[in-house]
């Protein structure tokens, strides 16, 4: 049965467009977290867990 639904579908640009969405987002999600100007943001939200409660809203 799956045969013969996907030997008769006729829309294959669906895929195509659902692939090359998922790779475009995957490429600026990725160049967005590896950005030298993130690296503060990421080292500040890595040491949350070690800080004390009272003082991560002071700076």
């Amino acid at each position: 049965m799956k045969q013969s639904v996907l030997g008769n579908f006729e829309m294959t640009w669906i895929p195509v467009v659902g692939l090359l969405l998922f790779v475009s987002c995957f490429v600026i999600y990725t160049y967005w977290t590896f950005k030298k100007e993130n690296k503060k943001f990421y080292e500040d939200a890595s040491a949350l867990a070690l800080q004390d409660p009272k003082q991560v809203g002071e700076k």
